[in-house]
């Protein structure tokens, strides 16, 4: 073999290797102290085995496929994107309740915006469920780091209805299983 053509041979097979190689993401990560202002970054590199495991949660966002959303799925329900709004009132004097504020319908998405109270430095995980009695529970956890406040947020769940939408078996919303937040959908 002549030198071209053994280095088009090594080319080709480096190239031809580089398509079964596993990408890695990288991820910074901060670690706050929460006696001081210190704020310490740090990089590390995650591999994952299969694309099937790739699931790093950050910020306010959806808990990706939970046993609930398969449920709500049967319902022709999609849960596809949560949006957090910034803190809208300081309610450290006066803790306001979660309610519902709108829900608006059409043939093919369903959007429900609420007000909640938390920690004024928490993200949320979102998830839903429904209930027997056709109540769509929309499920929220605060986490992240814990401030000395509380705040009202606005989270907008949005929904996408599948074709087999059951528009008749969904008659309410409600929030983080509270009866008193209970708003019925209008048909």
């Amino acid at each position: 073999m002549t030198h071209h053509k053994i280095i088009l041979l090594i080319t080709t097979i480096l190239f031809s290797t580089v398509g079964f190689a596993q990408a890695p993401d990288t991820v910074f990560i901060r670690q706050d102290h929460h006696f001081d202002d210190t704020l310490i970054y740090s990089t590390d590199t995650v591999v994952f085995g299969s694309g099937m495991t790739k699931h790093i949660l950050m910020g306010t966002t959806i808990l990706p496929s939970t046993h609930n959303q398969m449920i709500a799925r049967g319902y022709g329900i999609y849960l596809a994107d949560v949006n957090k709004s910034e803190c809208q009132a300081d309610a450290f004097e006066k803790s306001t309740p979660d309610k519902i504020n709108s829900i608006k319908s059409t043939d093919s998405t369903l959007t429900v915006d609420i007000n909640i109270t938390d920690n004024c430095c928490y993200e949320f995980l979102c998830d839903i469920s429904i209930d027997s009695t056709g109540t769509l529970n929309l499920i929220y956890y605060g986490y992240g780091t814990y401030c000395a406040c509380d705040c009202c947020f606005g989270l907008t769940f949005h929904f996408i209805k599948e074709k087999y939408y059951k528009d008749a078996d969904l008659h309410a919303v409600m929030i983080n299983d509270n009866r008193k937040t209970i708003k019925q959908l209008t048909k």
